[in-house]
């Protein structure tokens, strides 16, 4: 049983709300703000699109944004270790506040509680870790209650022996609930865990989505048979028991569920090109979608707010546009070449149609630039700074527009200006680990934080962490 978290933004659809209280036991996936980064959070590929303005909300008034460090937690272990580690919140105690887990790899994971204490760590001397080689990649892994105590637990990928296998781990004690093995699957650092968590609408339960490879080894899928792709996909409920899998080749990067009602519960899902229903069948491919490349982004909308219909917003190198999601039909192609990342976020005024912020990718004659598109998708505007664009939200107290967040947890408003830069934190360090100096930029502080209303009173925090330090900052 999932335990019920309030809904901690007040500016989320109040159906959404509703439906949560209705349900037996108030699953917290309802809190569609919690269920983004909790169970399908993948940073560098950016979030899934949630409302975080509305035409009904009072307007407030635009603030300027200054965030202040209220934790710091001091790490211990090796610098780039920690640099290039993930993290999630989890409520180890059911008390609606959450600690900080945090991992690398295969290699390990340990549980800091908001003291700064360590709660719990477990190592793997010969896991696989994650480092330079892939500085802007990160494994993911899915926060939810998988013994049905009423506390969060972890579900993640590890290691035994050479094999990579799946994990249920007891988020307050970091001991292993269940395990499976996963056969025939890489350990390499190149192996990143792909793996996403959704309520299915037909009987409410969860379906755990895991990227893998497909038999035949490299030379399957055109020779890009990579879990990061999602080359296969395997589906589990929370006991781990297997239920389907399917081949994907090139599907892309992430998932996207598709919730016409916005009740929490998703009728089918979006894996990168792929739109799959929840018994492991292909009910479409995006149309005109290159066979060999991939999704590196998608979004799922109602990009006119006036209509009932969603579209699926999807970008890659070879292009990209907005789709049916019911059929995959193309409605329109983004007019930018080889765009990587994308927002759609609410730039103008509600009522006012939904934006989309994508930014191309260098290896081409155009510049670099960040482009703002319509519902049509007609170019609007560009900015003069480029953004990677990450995440939607809503933060400056105007509660008609959202906010976009960007690398190294940069914030911008609808008009490109920045309005919060990374200085409030980057030149902190922790007193336990002796920081390295390098060229990189990746090897300080992680490009993509964590935006995450970590102590449940109503304002997300942004927490980052780096070689010697894990920071919440509160939005003052």
């Amino acid at each position: 049983m999932f335990l019920h978290r309030k809904n901690t933004a007040v500016y989320l659809m109040a159906m959404i709300a509703m439906v949560a209280s209705l349900l037996p036991g108030g699953p917290a996936h309802a809190d569609a703000l919690e269920a983004r980064v909790k169970l399908q959070r993948n940073a560098p590929r950016g979030l899934e699109y949630v409302p975080t303005s509305s035409a009904s909300a009072s307007a407030g008034t635009a603030r300027s944004l200054r965030v202040e460090p209220a934790i710091k937690i001091n790490l211990d272990g090796d610098p780039f270790d920690n640099v290039y580690s993930s993290l999630l919140p989890l409520d180890m105690n059911g008390n609606g506040t959450s600690e900080y887990v945090h991992w690398n790899g295969h290699r390990v994971m340990r549980l800091y509680g908001r003291a700064g204490n360590k709660v719990w760590q477990v190592t793997n001397s010969t896991g696989r870790r994650q480092d330079w080689t892939r500085y802007m990649h990160r494994d993911q892994a899915v926060v939810l209650d998988l013994d049905s105590d009423g506390k969060e637990d972890i579900l993640h990928c590890w290691q035994s022996g050479s094999t990579k296998t799946l994990v249920a781990r007891d988020g307050a004690t970091g001991e292993e609930i269940r395990s499976i093995l996963l056969r025939d699957q890489s350990v390499s650092v190149s192996a990143h865990c792909r793996i996403s968590v959704y309520y299915k609408q037909s009987d409410r339960k969860p379906i755990v989505l895991l990227g893998e490879t497909q038999a035949g080894g490299s030379a399957a899928c055109g020779g890009r048979n990579y879990t990061d792709n999602w080359a296969r996909v395997a589906a589990f409920d929370t006991s781990l028991r297997f239920l389907w899998n399917i081949n994907t080749c090139d599907a892309g990067h992430m998932t996207a569920g598709v919730d016409a009602n916005a009740d929490g519960y998703a009728e089918y899902v979006f894996v990168g090109k792929y739109a799959i229903d929840f018994n492991g069948k292909i009910r479409c491919t995006l149309s005109g979608w290159n066979g060999s490349d991939h999704v590196d982004a998608i979004r799922l909308a109602r990009l006119d707010p006036s209509k009932s219909e969603f579209q699926a917003v999807a970008v890659g190198r070879t292009g990209g546009g907005a789709f049916r999601p019911k059929d995959c039909g193309r409605l329109w192609s983004v007019p930018v070449k080889n765009p990587q990342e994308m927002v759609i976020a609410q730039l103008d005024p509600a009522p006012a149609a939904l934006s989309i912020t994508v930014t191309n990718r260098s290896g081409q004659s155009a510049p670099v630039v960040t482009t703002v598109l319509n519902g049509r998708g007609q170019k609007v505007r560009t900015y003069n700074s480029v953004i990677e664009p990450m995440q939607n939200a809503q933060l400056d107290g105007y509660r008609r527009t959202d906010e976009v967040i960007g690398m190294f947890g940069q914030v911008f408003n609808g008009k490109g200006d920045m309005l919060l830069s990374r200085n409030w934190y980057w030149n902190l360090k922790g007193s336990r680990v002796k920081e390295r100096t390098t060229d990189n930029i990746y090897d300080r502080w992680v490009a993509y934080p964590l935006l995450y209303d970590m102590d449940s009173d109503g304002k997300e925090e942004l927490v980052t962490w780096g070689q010697s330090l894990i920071v919440e900052g509160e939005f003052r």
